[in-house]
């Protein structure tokens, strides 16, 4: 038997089978056909055959077992079947099934097979075309294993991105830990990371720049090897800006950090998830694409909206060769970005929070390691809200 792929036009397989008293009466009792022609040789000795005939369909049936296991074999789905019975079969026959691939639809996994049942004599009994489609072979799934993974992170040195990497280290992955200014807060997480038996490696680049992105791709692979993971937290400062005094530069550096940075990097770890056929991606949205977004946070709100749009792109072009795309989503989320915020503005978030309490960087964190683990291998285009319930679907 052999695989689909390999079957050419012209490629025929066969079978023998010889036809038993047995085989008539579990025929007839399977179907209830009991015409005396088959089963009472009293009745067929005064035809013109002299003694029973076998059915016919039991003489074709056979051409089930030759599609089924041979041609094109276990997972073949028998689609149609045209048959001429062209002369009787009788016990003590030995049959020869054949079938001939005619034509091949490469596409549509489909084979039109001309079929041919004959007996020792090298009489035709039945003959007939089938078309058969093979069912895709069944695809083990890779995925890297639970704290095996090289996970590339973004904005390392922020609130979310240090505690992001800090927990996948602990679990045991190896983290590149991306900065572009702040290198202190990435070096006491690798610190941390290490003591916990994981590895950990800072490099700087500004994600908005292709020519060091690629740069950061080539240390990070020198070091740890190909990257399996990415998780895109990198951000810049959304104090809130009033409509009237906002530019255009303003909006495009949050567009050039959020949504280029994120594309320059998938660019950048793509390829080898590719070959590997496995790779996950999780992107650090917000929940300010959700609902009515925050009045003077329009770079910030259309950055994260454009980011989250990126995201369900790629899962749909990228999840055919085994890489998922996933958002987390955080609500208001005690880290240094929100000393920007008034006091009264937490307090009012908070008591309006079903949880009645704001995120811990942690539980964004804890989000994104499921999503980057094999227990979140069927899900991809999804955004996880971290927020409490303050936004719900």
């Amino acid at each position: 038997m052999l695989p689909f792929e390999a079957i050419e036009v012209g490629y025929s397989a066969s079978l023998q089978h010889s036809l038993t008293a047995e085989d008539v009466q579990r025929f007839a009792a399977l179907t209830g056909d009991v015409n005396p022609l088959h089963v009472d040789p009293e009745y067929a000795r005064k035809t013109a055959f002299g003694k029973p005939v076998v059915h016919g369909m039991l003489s074709a049936s056979f051409i089930s077992t030759l599609i089924g296991m041979l041609l094109p074999g276990p997972g073949a789905l028998w689609a149609s079947q045209t048959l001429e019975f062209q002369g009787p079969g009788f016990v003590g026959d030995t049959l020869t099934i054949e079938g001939v691939v005619k034509q091949k639809a490469v596409v549509a996994r489909l084979l039109v097979l001309d079929i041919a049942v004959r007996n020792q004599h090298g009489q035709v009994l039945v003959s007939g075309q089938a078309k058969v489609r093979m069912l895709e072979p069944p695809k083990e799934r890779q995925m890297a294993t639970e704290g095996a993974q090289t996970i590339l992170v973004t904005g390392a040195s922020g609130g979310i991105g240090n505690a992001v990497a800090r927990s996948l280290g602990a679990a045991g992955n190896s983290v590149i830990l991306n900065y572009n200014r702040d290198k202190d807060s990435t070096t006491e997480a690798i610190r941390e990371i290490e003591a916990a038996g994981g590895r950990g490696i800072a490099v700087r680049a500004d994600v908005a720049n292709e020519k060091e992105v690629t740069r950061m791709l080539s240390e990070a692979r020198e070091a740890m090897g190909d990257i399996q993971g990415l998780v895109h937290c990198a951000g810049a400062s959304n104090v809130p800006i009033p409509f009237d005094s906002l530019d255009w530069g303003e909006v495009q550096g949050q567009l050039d950090v959020h949504v280029k940075g994120a594309f320059n990097c998938v660019k950048a770890v793509v390829p080898a998830m590719v070959s590997a056929k496995t790779g996950a991606i999780v992107f650090i949205s917000s929940i300010v694409a959700d609902g009515a977004p925050p009045t003077q946070q329009l770079r910030y709100t259309v950055a994260k909206a454009a980011l989250s749009a990126l995201g369900r792109s790629l899962a749909s072009e990228l999840g055919p060769r085994g890489i998922r795309v996933n958002m987390v989503s955080p609500g208001m989320t005690q880290t240094p970005m929100l000393a920007n915020y008034p006091d009264k503005a937490k307090m009012v978030t908070k008591m309006q929070t079903p949880l009645r309490q704001l995120a811990e960087a942690s539980d964004v964190a804890n989000a994104v390691g499921f999503l980057l683990s094999p227990a979140s291998r069927h899900i991809t285009g999804e955004t996880i809200r971290v927020c409490g319930g303050i936004t719900m679907d």
